[in-house]
């Protein structure tokens, strides 16, 4: 077959362009990720190349094993397709950094929290008095939490939650919050947005 041809046509077909929705605080709090099913359609459109090659390179063989081999070949570009950019572990760590930097620079106001924690539900309660819509990132919901943890620890110097930040600054847990609010900190803050 020429190489010029299209063999193989990959066509991925997302069924929610969504990939989160901000919470409003209701019964689950926090970030609400949808997940996005993925369906990969393959077709192939062999036959008028594979008609050119017979008639262009015979070369002893038949057109039979040309048949046999083609859904050896699309099963194989499908599998180098589906799993041959995996990301190293490396690059693991590397995208957790980033999606922390992207959600505390993108976001007026970022909580990295869990779902449970008492102290993470103080922090987010102190937003909703104030009127504020904070987004919410919940470490126990996601397969990456003590990854992103792992990262908070390399950027504040903490592990725990909640880790709350205003207009890309750190404002620190439940108790640094509460403080920020009676000094007027967090007020000047918001209001700078």
């Amino acid at each position: 077959m020429t190489s010029s041809s299209n063999i193989l046509n990959l066509h991925q077909f997302p069924s929610s362009p969504l990939l989160f929705t901000p919470s409003k605080f209701s019964k689950a709090k926090g970030a609400h990720f949808v997940t996005r099913k993925i369906v990969l359609k393959l077709s192939c459109n062999c036959n008028r190349d594979l008609e050119r090659e017979i008639h262009n390179e015979m070369s002893g063989r038949t057109p039979e094993m040309i048949y046999e081999r083609r859904p050896v070949l699309i099963a194989t570009l499908a599998c180098i397709l589906l799993l041959g950019d995996a990301p190293p572990k490396a690059l693991a760590s590397a995208s957790s950094s980033a999606f922390v930097q992207n959600v505390i620079y993108s976001n007026k106001i970022a909580i990295f929290s869990k779902s449970y924690c008492s102290y993470s539900q103080r922090a987010k309660n102190i937003f909703s008095e104030l009127q504020e819509e904070p987004f919410v990132v919940e470490l126990d919901l996601r397969d990456d939490g003590y990854k992103i943890q792992d990262v908070l620890l390399d950027l504040v110097g903490r592990r725990t939650v909640p880790q709350v930040f205003v207009n890309g600054k750190h404002i620190g847990g439940s108790d640094d919050l509460q403080a920020a609010v009676r000094s007027g900190q967090l007020q000047d803050l918001l209001s700078k947005a």
